[in-house]
This record gives structure tokens, C-alpha cells and sequence, in this order.
């Protein structure tokens, strides 16, 4: 457990009669990148500000570091976020948010704006105001304000919201980076789930209030397999082989030439070998996977996207 940097116990909070959040434990470990999943609504925002102090639970715990969660405030537990939009003065430019933002949480001076802007893109907007920011800008020094302080967590909420391509990959780039260099743990949420399924660890799922299911990248790689498509000329004998040796039926497409394989995917390489030895020529051999939103709809029973 010495590994755990964040970890709740049966957490809960309740509207009036309306559970934002059910009996929710999650374990965060030092060096996970966490993709926080879930539909509009579904609670991951709540979770996120009830870690950061800024709403306090009906029920349950929080610990961090191996410390409960009080009062305190986010900051001096080490714990940087953007949830929601940032809180920018917008006659003021990025240095100056900066500034403002390390005067109210208390940190001393410090002369690594630069480096910050420079992380997160920012380097060259100059005394440029933050009212003349694209949305995809204020994210991104949103992102630099949250950094301040070097915390040991680093929470985002749908960071990559209003970015382009380019936008969205330099801010996936950046946090892989902090990751690996630094050692940061990153909870990060986002309804783009291709994007999250290229660098996050592990993977949360929250559906309407309860966590559903913690699952690493390499198990949900595992369980997502969801074909082996093989094509060669020899269909027919590949299919008897195939059937011989595994017992696992292989369906021959239109063309004559494809087999799929649905059962038994994680014997792929045992497949493979037999075919080899059978001098049985394949023109492609290929374990497809479900995509990261094709794993949560069937998991969440489809409907609307995360």
C-alpha cells in the first residue's frame, strides 16, 4: 500500500435526495496516469472537486499520501487541478495570471512562469491578454496554473476541451512527459476516450454515481481483444487445422480468403505457430481490438457517450 497516493472508501455525496456520488472507492497509485470515464453527469467532476476541498462528501473518506483528507486546502496537500474552466482575470496576460494565481494560494516567489508557459505552449503569447485567448489557450494556461507549486497530483477535467488536433496531441505530449520525468500522478477526465486510451495507466469508469470498474491498460488490452482476422489462400485447411488442434471454429468471410476467429483470442500465438508449421502462408494475421468507447458502452449498456 506504500505505493498508493490516493485512495477513497465508500466516498458519497447527495443533493437532496439525488446521489451525485454512491459508495465510491477508487485507488490511485504514485505514477498512474488515470482516466477518470464517465457520461455527462455521471459524477467524475464531483469526485474531483470533493478531492480538492472544494465540496465536502455526505459519507465516506479520502486519503492521500496515507493522510485523511480535511479541510485543508487543495494546495497544501500538493494537489494541482482544473475542473471546470479556469478562474482567469481577463485584462490581465498569462505571466500575470500566474503571478496572481500563486499570491492567493500562498506559494512562495518563483521564476518558473517561463518554464510553465513554455510546457503547456504558451511561450509565445506574450503580453497578450487572456479576453483575446482562444478556448483551447485558457486550457492550456489553465493547465500551466495548476502546475504551480510542482504538486505530487494533478487533477484535470476535460483539459483538451476546445483544442484542435495539434492542440490536443501537444497537451497529451506534455503530460506524458511530466509522467514519466517528474513522476507526476495525473487524474485526468475526458469524453474524447480514443484520445485517453493512447496514455493513460489505468481507467475508472463511473456511471451514474458508482464506480463500475477499475481496470489497468495492459488487463483492458487482454479483454478487448476482440478478433483474430487471418487471410491466406489456404482458408479451408487453416480453418480445419485451426479446429483440429484448439477446438476453436474458425468463420470463413465472403471472400474466401478471411477467417475470423471470435473464441480463444488470447491463444492468437498458439494459432499463429500452428499455421507456421502447417507451412500455411498468411497474408495478414491480426488481433483486433474494441476501442476504449466500444469497451464502456457495452460495460455501461450504451446510450449516450462518456
Amino acid at each position: 500500500m506504500n505505493d498508493m497516493l490516493l485512495r477513497t472508501e465508500r466516498l458519497s455525496k447527495r443533493y437532496g435526495q439525488k446521489h451525485a456520488l454512491q459508495d465510491v472507492d477508487i485507488h490511485v497509485r504514485k505514477g498512474d496516469i488515470y482516466g477518470l470515464i464517465g457520461r455527462n453527469g455521471a459524477g467524475k467532476t464531483t469526485l474531483m472537486k470533493i478531492i480538492n476541498r472544494q465540496v465536502h462528501q455526505s459519507a465516506g473518506q479520502a486519503w492521500l499520501n496515507g493522510a485523511k483528507l480535511s479541510e485543508a486546502a487543495s494546495y497544501s496537500l500538493r494537489i494541482g487541478t482544473l475542473v471546470e474552466m479556469p478562474n482567469l482575470y481577463p485584462d490581465a496576460d498569462a505571466r500575470e495570471n500566474l503571478t496572481y494565481k500563486r499570491i492567493a494560494l500562498g506559494l512562495p516567489r518563483s521564476d518558473n512562469h517561463a518554464d510553465l508557459l513554455e510546457l503547456v505552449g504558451l511561450a509565445d503569447a506574450g503580453r497578450k491578454k487572456v479576453k483575446q485567448y482562444s478556448l483551447g489557450m485558457k486550457q492550456r494556461l489553465g493547465i500551466a496554473m495548476a502546475l504551480l507549486g510542482d504538486p505530487d497530483l494533478l487533477m484535470l477535467d476535460e483539459p483538451i476541451n476546445g483544442m484542435d488536433p495539434q492542440g490536443i496531441a501537444d497537451i497529451r505530449n506534455m503530460l506524458v512527459r511530466l509522467n514519466r520525468e517528474k513522476g507526476t500522478t495525473i487524474i485526468i477526465s475526458s469524453h474524447i476516450l480514443d484520445e485517453l486510451a493512447k496514455f493513460a495507466s489505468v481507467y475508472g469508469i463511473i456511471n451514474e454515481g458508482r464506480l463500475i470498474r477499475e481496470v489497468s491498460r495492459e488487463t483492458l488490452e487482454i479483454e478487448n481483444q476482440a478478433d483474430i482476422s487471418i487471410v491466406t489462400d489456404q482458408a479451408q485447411e487453416a480453418a480445419a487445422l485451426i479446429l483440429e488442434k484448439t477446438g476453436l471454429p474458425a468463420h470463413i468471410d465472403g471472400d474466401g480468403r478471411t477467417l475470423r476467429i471470435t473464441q480463444g483470442i488470447d491463444q492468437h500465438k498458439v494459432i499463429s505457430r500452428l499455421l507456421f508449421d502447417a507451412r500455411i502462408y498468411t497474408e495478414s494475421f491480426q488481433v483486433r481490438h474494441r476501442t476504449l468507447e466500444e469497451y464502456f458502452m457495452q460495460l455501461t449498456g450504451g446510450g449516450h457517450g462518456a
